[in-house]
């Protein structure tokens, strides 16, 4: 597959990624942008762009509908000898649950264990709230959060996690209905959409519809040669970003549901003007050449660089939290204090310590399984060479 695509992918990845994370940290770090005492451009700028959080959270679905669409498009072509599937890719996911859900669990009971006094777990109700215990991390291993059982721990991006998963799972059942006879096909695929229509939340609705943007680009790609020259699509992107940073000031006089409604649609808005920088990137069909466009997205996204990403853009709560409350008890760093340049160190700190978190978390997860994977091979190779024997 095109290598400028798949590197585009990738530091997409990593920008949602660190988005993300310096979002949430500058909530912790930081006071309000209107309580700031000294202001000036650089400032301001910084302000805007950790403003940008759930803006990455769509550029996020919108990648992972990608890698979806990829999938979908290979088996609809008959070309998906790769292994690639759908299932596949949804019970991958569970690559970053499980040792994530550990990771916050240790580091959630030693916050509440040593530093529960600070306000870190206790003040910010609105921004992530603690729910530990066996029913929510039971909950969450079967992505239940945030429909049946809250987030576990203080991690409040767990939803997303499931709403990807339950996007996939949807879009499974989806396409295996066309195994059935016509009539019982159409049938089963309108009842699962109104079943889908009428049960999930809006919120879950809205952030499937940003993912399957990301999925009809793969099949606007490959069904059309023309792409949308890269400037326009940048500019329409800027555009959409910056439409979905006023929105949340612009709707303060609105009915709360209301609000809510047109800021989360602008983030759809933000997804879509991302998505069209991807259609201009898209590589074009010669570029399907040799090794499959499915397998190769797929591959990019199983490397220790985009685990390390997705990591960061998932489990980052519990270690800014934990960091933060000791910041806080101990080293003379408070909460939401003015942005100095000591309270700024602090705030980069933070943030490349959940970085590092995330690198030697998904790296010593590779070792192991690639130790898994030898013992398995040679363990196999021993009772083959046992089976030969007279």
């Amino acid at each position: 597959m095109n290598e400028r695509f798949l590197t585009f992918l990738l530091l997409a990845r990593w920008s949602s990624a660190l988005l993300a994370l310096m979002y949430h940290v500058r909530f912790l770090a930081f006071i309000n942008y209107d309580a700031v005492e000294d202001k000036n451009i650089l400032l301001t700028g910084l302000y805007f762009l950790t403003g940008l959080g759930h803006e990455s959270y769509a550029i996020f679905f919108i990648l992972d509908g990608i890698l979806a669409g990829l999938i979908l498009h290979r088996q609809r072509s008959g070309l998906a000898a790769d292994g690639a599937s759908l299932g596949r890719h949804a019970l991958k996911l569970y690559r970053l649950m499980l040792p994530g859900l550990v990771l916050g669990a240790l580091l959630d009971y030693a916050g509440v264990r040593l530093f529960i006094g600070t306000g870190v777990y206790t003040d910010f109700p609105e921004f992530s709230t603690l729910a530990l215990g066996y029913v929510p991390l039971l909950g969450n291993v079967f992505m239940l959060q945030p429909f049946v059982v809250p987030n576990f721990g203080g991690n409040s991006m767990l939803y997303l996690l499931s709403y990807l998963f339950w996007s996939l799972v949807l879009l499974v059942l989806f396409v295996r209905a066309a195994g059935l006879p016509p009539p019982w096909r159409r049938l089963a695929r309108v009842a699962l959409l109104a079943a889908v229509m009428l049960l999930m939340p809006y919120k879950f609705l809205i952030w499937a519809a940003i993912w399957l943007a990301g999925l009809g680009l793969v099949f606007l790609a490959e069904s059309r040669a023309w792409r949308p020259p890269l400037l326009p699509a940048l500019l329409l992107c800027g555009a959409t970003l910056l439409l979905s940073r006023v929105l949340g000031p612009g709707t303060r006089g609105m009915e709360p549901v209301l609000r809510d409604w047109v800021i989360q649609l602008g983030f759809l808005g933000a997804g879509l003007g991302f998505a069209a920088i991807a259609w201009s990137l898209f590589p074009k069909r010669q570029a399907w050449q040799g090794e499959s466009g499915a397998y190769s997205a797929l591959r990019e996204a199983d490397t220790w660089s985009a685990q390390a990403a997705s990591f960061t853009f998932f489990f980052h709560f519990p270690v800014i939290m934990l960091l933060t409350a000791l910041g806080d008890a101990r080293l003379g760093q408070p909460l939401m204090q003015q942005p100095t340049m000591s309270a700024s160190l602090w705030f980069a700190f933070l943030a490349l310590a959940s970085v590092l978190a995330a690198l030697f978390v998904t790296g010593a997860l590779a070792a192991l399984l690639r130790m898994l994977a030898g013992l398995a091979h040679a363990m196999a190779a021993r009772r083959q060479r046992r089976g030969t024997l007279p």
